[in-house]
């Protein structure tokens, strides 16, 4: 396995893993600053996403390369 494809896999159990956490956020901390909470959740999903899209492009190049 490369080291794009762990970056990956990584990147992409992590945007699971914020994925997951929305549920709690709207259950037991809606009183909190809500808006706030769910933008940040975005904003771990999307970057974690868009690292994982950027590890497999790496890894398709270096494919291309050998």
């Amino acid at each position: 396995m490369t080291a794009a494809r762990r970056w990956a896999r990584l990147n992409w159990g992590l945007a699971g893993l914020w994925t997951l956490l929305i549920a709690p956020t709207l259950l037991w901390w809606r009183d909190s600053v809500l808006w706030v909470a769910l933008m940040s959740l975005w904003a771990n999903i999307a970057s974690h996403a868009a690292a994982a899209l950027a590890a497999r492009a790496e890894e398709g190049a270096e494919r291309n390369k050998e």
